[in-house]
């Protein structure tokens, strides 16, 4: 921080604490980083002020620091004269840097977020040649490092710019260099600027807006405390108390020395004449005499209040004697958490990931809703199964009559890297027409519920009906055989679109998960064609042909809470997916107590001819109402891989049929597992 007025009453802290995090926090620690920066700063370049070789040491090792590897990140240096207006040097002409980490957007709208702290120290006190500044402000720049590496690589729509600002103290002046090369297209399309200074000792950890909160009648500006209030808003959600200057009167005094909610005396200032801005400090506003902030903190083992410019006070081993280690461990970890998340949001980078979500999980609905129809058509193959076996005392009622009425159940347990892991429940009633004695037509009704658990990004609930015909063609003793099938259901979903976005390292930043509900419609086709070679009357194997089709329109829908950042209201997708198989299956026939059953297994190679992915979705946000159409390029897998089926089936009764099939994929990436146990009866 610079000075106020003379050398001696040390300066005032500009921020307060906001941090970013999001739900949980179990991979990586926030703060830990910047920790390391920050006491590196002190014990290593203590008597960093302007002009010094420490200075240009700590400002090396910001850039190293900033500089995070495998990053895109464009790292510049700034490097800018000017004639010290104050302090020990005042007259003269120093030299200093500014360290720029360029973090570019996705979308190149050229708005641009700024972010700042400065590392230097001050001139203040006798042997500032020896001031740590550990306070004052090697807790602000290690928490900007920690910024600048917790979100390397995360997508935002606008631009970042992290700063750390050199020859603050004695009048801003690398934060006014910076100013000054903005270009006035820059100026204008700036998002605002966060500032940390002083995180420390502090009693309370504050966020305020710059003079510009206010116009010239002392109304507030609305658009110039947005960062101040979001950022009030984020801490409250992490349960991190964060406050405002109160601007208390000091006595004598016929106003506060900051109006309400604002704060003073650091690199924001140099920006809020221009731009929105927040200060990031610690200290304490409601402290006697002058209410201003320059008095941190009422610990005892700080004479004074305050440890400012002070080299006997503002150093590792005091602090951590007055507050104990944890404080530092804690100031870095909550405004890293705090501001982390500010970032994220004022970038639009959580509504990106809550894009990618989005066409996530409409894919992952797309691949369910497939599944699903592909399940519903397992009741015609069976249908077909329970005729091919023989009659229970030679008096087949399935063959009685030409026409005929059965009715299927079934539950399968289903276990897909892809889709979920959850049960599905389906019945089916049917009437069916003998045309031939070796062709059989039907159609039916269905309904079905699949029940999701753990779910993450994913379909919760799926409740369907539908219609589904079919065409049977083929019997006991004829080689030839085919199986079609053919359905159309409605959907009833319940969805849960989670949005987790991590910055680097694992840090987690947002963890949401938002529900919804929406209808789909699918029509469905499934076809076999098989030969078998009737080697003994209870066996038979041969080649089969499979073709599936699926057609599936998911309804617009609305995914969230309106208040939610991570809201959003999804137009519809509609997509077609085909794949074909060829395979050799086996069948055994044998009694089972006195019942016949049957032993078979297929095995097939299936080739995926449209995976159905959709591409592209169109939506609209909650949190600033804008449309948006993400797209993605996907990258071709799964197109070939194998299948496997064993089922076993009994004719308990010439009117009732059971079976029991697991089937698996195998050479796949995403794993596709099931059991189904299913009943059918005939009446």
């Amino acid at each position: 921080m610079h000075n106020r007025l003379s050398p001696l009453t040390i300066s005032v802290v500009a921020a307060l604490t906001l941090l970013t995090g999001s739900q949980t926090f179990a991979e990586a620690q926030y703060g830990d980083y910047g920790k390391e920066t920050a006491l590196t700063l002190a014990r290593d370049y203590a008597g960093r002020y302007t002009g010094s070789d420490k200075e240009i040491g700590a400002a090396n090792y910001m850039q190293q620091r900033m500089n995070i590897d495998g990053s895109n990140n464009q790292v510049d240096r700034q490097t800018f004269d000017f004639v010290a207006p104050r302090g020990l040097f005042r007259g003269q002409t120093l030299t200093s840097n500014n360290i720029i980490v360029t973090q570019k957007g996705v979308a190149d709208t050229n708005k641009t977020l700024f972010v700042g702290a400065h590392y230097d120290s001050a001139v203040a006190y006798p042997n500032y040649q020896n001031l740590e500044a550990l306070d004052d402000n090697a807790s602000g720049s290690g928490v900007l490092t920690e910024l600048t590496r917790n979100l390397n690589g995360i997508d935002t729509e606008h631009n970042i710019q992290f700063v750390a600002f050199g020859a603050e103290e004695g009048g801003l002046n690398g934060s006014k260099a910076f100013v000054d090369q903005l270009t006035d297209e820059e100026k204008s399309t700036a998002l605002g600027m966060i500032n940390l200074d002083s995180l420390i000792t502090g009693d309370k950890m504050y966020a305020n807006a710059g003079r510009n909160a206010y116009d010239d009648d002392g109304n507030e500006v609305a658009a110039n405390v947005g960062l101040r209030e979001n950022a009030l808003r984020i801490a409250k959600e992490l349960g991190i108390t964060l406050e405002v200057n109160p601007a208390i009167i000091a006595p004598g005094s016929t106003e506060p020395y900051e109006p309400y909610g604002v704060g003073c005396c650091s690199d924001q200032e140099s920006f809020d004449n221009v731009m929105p801005v927040v200060g990031f400090e610690a200290t304490n506003w409601a402290l006697e005499p002058d209410y201003d902030g320059y008095t941190q903190t009422e610990n005892p083992n700080i004479p004074g209040g305050y440890t400012w410019h002070n080299p006997e006070l503002d150093n590792e081993e005091v602090l951590i004697a007055a507050f104990g280690e944890e404080r530092i461990t804690q100031r870095m970890r909550d405004y890293s958490r705090i501001i982390s998340r500010l970032i994220v949001e004022q970038t639009n980078a959580d509504i990106i990931a809550t894009n990618k979500s989005a066409l996530n999980l409409q894919n992952r609905m797309g691949a369910a809703l497939k599944d699903s129809a592909t399940d519903s058509h397992s009741a015609i193959l069976e249908r077909a199964n329970a005729l091919a076996l023989p009659a229970i005392d030679n008096n087949d009622t399935f063959d009685a009559s030409r026409a005929q009425v059965w009715v299927d159940g079934s539950q399968s347990y289903v276990d897909s890297d892809n889709v979920q892991e959850g049960a599905r429940a389906n019945i089916g009633i049917y009437g069916e027409y003998v045309v031939q004695p070796s062709w059989r037509v039907g159609a039916g009704l269905k309904a079905a519920n699949h029940n999701n658990k753990n779910v993450e990004n994913g379909i919760k609930k799926d409740t369907s009906y539908g219609i589904q015909a079919y065409s049977l063609l083929g019997g006991k003793n004829t080689a030839w055989w085919n199986t079609t099938s053919v359905s159309l259901s409605k959907h009833d979903l319940d969805v849960d679109s989670t949005v987790r976005l991590d910055g680097n390292n694992g840090i987690n930043i947002i963890n949401n998960s938002e529900r919804g509900n929406t209808d789909a419609d699918v029509f469905s086709a499934y076809n076999e064609l098989g030969y078998n070679f009737l080697i003994k009357k209870n066996i038979a194997h041969g080649a089969f042909l499979g073709l599936n089709y699926s057609d599936t329109d998911i309804d617009g829908y609305t995914s969230g809470n309106a208040n939610s950042r991570t809201a959003l209201k999804i137009d519809s997708t509609s997509s077609e997916a085909w794949d074909s198989e060829i395979g050799y299956q086996l069948q055994y026939g044998f009694d089972l107590m006195g019942t016949p059953a049957k032993l078979q297994s297929k095995l097939a190679y299936v080739h995926v001819i449209e995976d159905g992915l959709v591409d592209r979705l169109s939506t609209r946000s909650f949190a600033d109402g804008q449309k948006r159409d993400i797209s993605i390029t996907q990258a071709d897998k799964d197109d070939d891989y194998g299948r496997f089926e064993l089922s076993v089936s009994n004719k308990v009764h010439n009117n009732v049929y059971a079976y029991l099939n697991g089937d698996t994929t195998f050479a796949r990436d995403d794993k596709d597992s099931s059991v189904q146990l299913g009943l059918q009866y005939q009446f």
